[in-house]
């Protein structure tokens, strides 16, 4: 009995840490904060926040996935009720509410992308929510791809058991290798030789939607999206705009 209670009361404080962290966040913004502040307004020790969380981006991290994952769901249903348009134009509606989100949430963010650029820069590549987006926007620039049929390949079925084992999200990868199949045969093509090369096509397709996947979220940096903001003064449709133009064709 002892074990679980331990585990309950740390539950416990990290729920109060991260009301406490919200509302100090809101009041005075995330740059002001201390870790002091936080700890004292949650009513728990220096000790137990440290804990729980070793530093304010990890923090930061928490909230924002509590929030961008609400996100995730507002864009999964526009997917869903718009599946009939152009992937070209879910691509650019994607990208509305990815930098929606990253201007309404740069503060929770900045701090985060800090500490991941100073201690492992891999690690937002990693996370739950890059992982989610990034899987949708690869199905989405493999529609767009001239040499992708749909049918699935080997490589598509590894990238959807990734973000799987990232997210513990298994309709990701049911939903991609659930179009996995033999590849349409010419008249007169044997399949013995056809299929490897239909199946290279489609694998050398999906490496393509992967890479513009990729590089599209590697650019929607929070700091960059902020530069644009305040320093060049554009407005957020107008970076819409202007991404969609770059990468929504």
């Amino acid at each position: 009995m002892i074990k679980p209670r331990k585990r309950s009361d740390a539950a416990e404080n990290c729920r109060l840490i991260l009301q406490a962290a919200k509302k100090l966040f809101a009041e005075q913004g995330v740059q002001t904060v201390s870790m002091h502040q936080i700890a004292k307004t949650a009513g728990v020790g220096q000790g137990t926040l440290y804990r729980c969380y070793a530093h304010k981006g990890d923090l930061c991290a928490a909230i924002a996935e509590q929030v961008g994952m609400e996100k995730i769901k507002e864009l999964e249903t526009f997917l869903l009720t718009n599946k009939h348009l152009p992937a070209g134009e879910r691509i650019g509606g994607v990208l509305h509410y990815i930098i929606q989100f990253i201007d309404e949430k740069f503060q929770l963010l900045l701090p985060i992308h800090t500490v991941h650029d100073c201690e492992d820069e891999s690690a937002y590549f990693r996370s739950p929510m890059y992982r989610l987006v990034w899987d949708k926007l690869t199905g989405l620039y493999a529609e767009l791809e001239p040499d992708y049929d749909g049918s699935g390949s080997a490589v598509q079925a590894d990238h959807a058991s990734g973000a799987t084992a990232q997210t513990g999200d298994a309709s990701a990868a049911d939903a991609q290798v659930g179009r996995a199949g033999a590849a349409p045969m010419q008249d007169g093509q044997a399949s013995a030789t056809s299929a490897p090369a239909s199946q290279e096509t489609r694998a050398a397709a999906w490496e393509r939607a992967t890479a513009k996947a990729h590089i599209l979220l590697s650019s929607l940096h929070p700091a960059g999206i902020i530069h644009m903001r305040e320093g060049m003064g554009l407005t957020r449709e107008q970076i819409t705009r202007y991404y969609c133009e770059l990468f929504a064709r």
